[in-house]
């Protein structure tokens, strides 16, 4: 009862967080928001693995959340230029790093030090890119109800009905149960987000191709969390850190919120092409 209650408040905390963030619906604001985001998530990535025994290069992953503030300031061809010359320089810095440190920092460092700053920081970035972009609130708003709404519906029903387990190597209490009312939960989430939207926000959403689009997002979404569970499994650690009493960490929480973003993102461009 006791870690229930800390788990709703710590959601409730958050999600009033969110929504405040949202509400001021400020560039800076947002920027701001999504950095702490990935400072936090680095830091939580780098503890996991130093606790498996690895080294990674923390200083590399706290200088790629620096890119976030560039998102929506400077042109794309600025970011590309930034990227064009930071990556060979990195490169050269960490390989460097090996020879100074004589080994004890190896070439698997530098493989996981290289992932971490695209499974954190350039995940993360999505968020602000899905912000930019007309009705980017409610978009960022179906980003998160789609992973609220499948991750509790698949933690409650799958403790009270699941029976056949749907990755019981990775995530051994999950069932496809609990997977399955995720699925629908985020549908009818989706759903009602959109006539509300439509009715008072002046959007213009297809509700049959957005319930269906809320439907491969929450596969997406427990996909990442199953990612997340892959990596904790291998480091031998149950959640990322505490920081945010009941759900574990920053990763823990928003572990499918960093894979639905990109693909709700990649999903709008492409139906701008159409």
């Amino acid at each position: 009862m006791k870690e229930g209650f800390k788990r709703i408040t710590t959601g409730a905390l958050f999600m009033a967080t969110l929504l405040l963030v949202l509400f001021l619906n400020n560039s800076i604001v947002d920027t701001i928001f999504v950095t702490l985001l990935s400072v936090a998530g680095i830091y939580e990535y780098n503890k996991c693995f130093k606790a498996k025994g690895y080294n990674p290069i923390s200083i590399v992953g706290y200088l790629s959340c620096l890119i976030i503030p560039l998102l929506g300031n400077v042109s794309s061809l600025v970011i590309s230029k930034v990227l064009i010359v930071s990556i060979p320089i990195l490169l050269v810095i960490m390989f460097g790093y090996i020879v100074v440190k004589k080994l004890e920092v190896t070439v698997v460092d530098i493989s996981i030090t290289v992932f971490s700053v695209v499974y954190v920081p350039f995940l993360f970035s999505f968020i602000k890119l899905l912000l930019l972009q007309p009705h980017g609130r409610v978009y960022a708003i179906l980003a998160f109800g789609i992973s609220v709404a499948t991750d509790t519906f698949a933690y409650e029903i799958g403790h009270r009905f699941g029976k056949h387990k749907l990755s019981p190597t990775v995530s051994p209490k999950k069932s496809i149960e609990g997977s399955v009312a995720g699925i629908i939960a985020a549908m009818i989430a989706v759903c009602i987000i959109c006539i509300i939207t439509n009715t008072y926000f002046n959007t213009e959403f297809n509700i049959i191709i957005m319930t269906i689009l809320a439907a491969v997002l929450s596969i997406v979404g427990q996909i990442g969390d199953l990612a997340a569970s892959a990596v904790k499994r291998f480091c031998g650690q149950k959640d990322f850190s505490k920081l945010l009493p009941g759900h574990g960490g920053i990763l823990d929480r928003f572990d499918s919120v960093m894979f639905i973003a990109p693909m709700l993102y990649i999903c709008l461009y492409l139906i701008s092409l159409i």
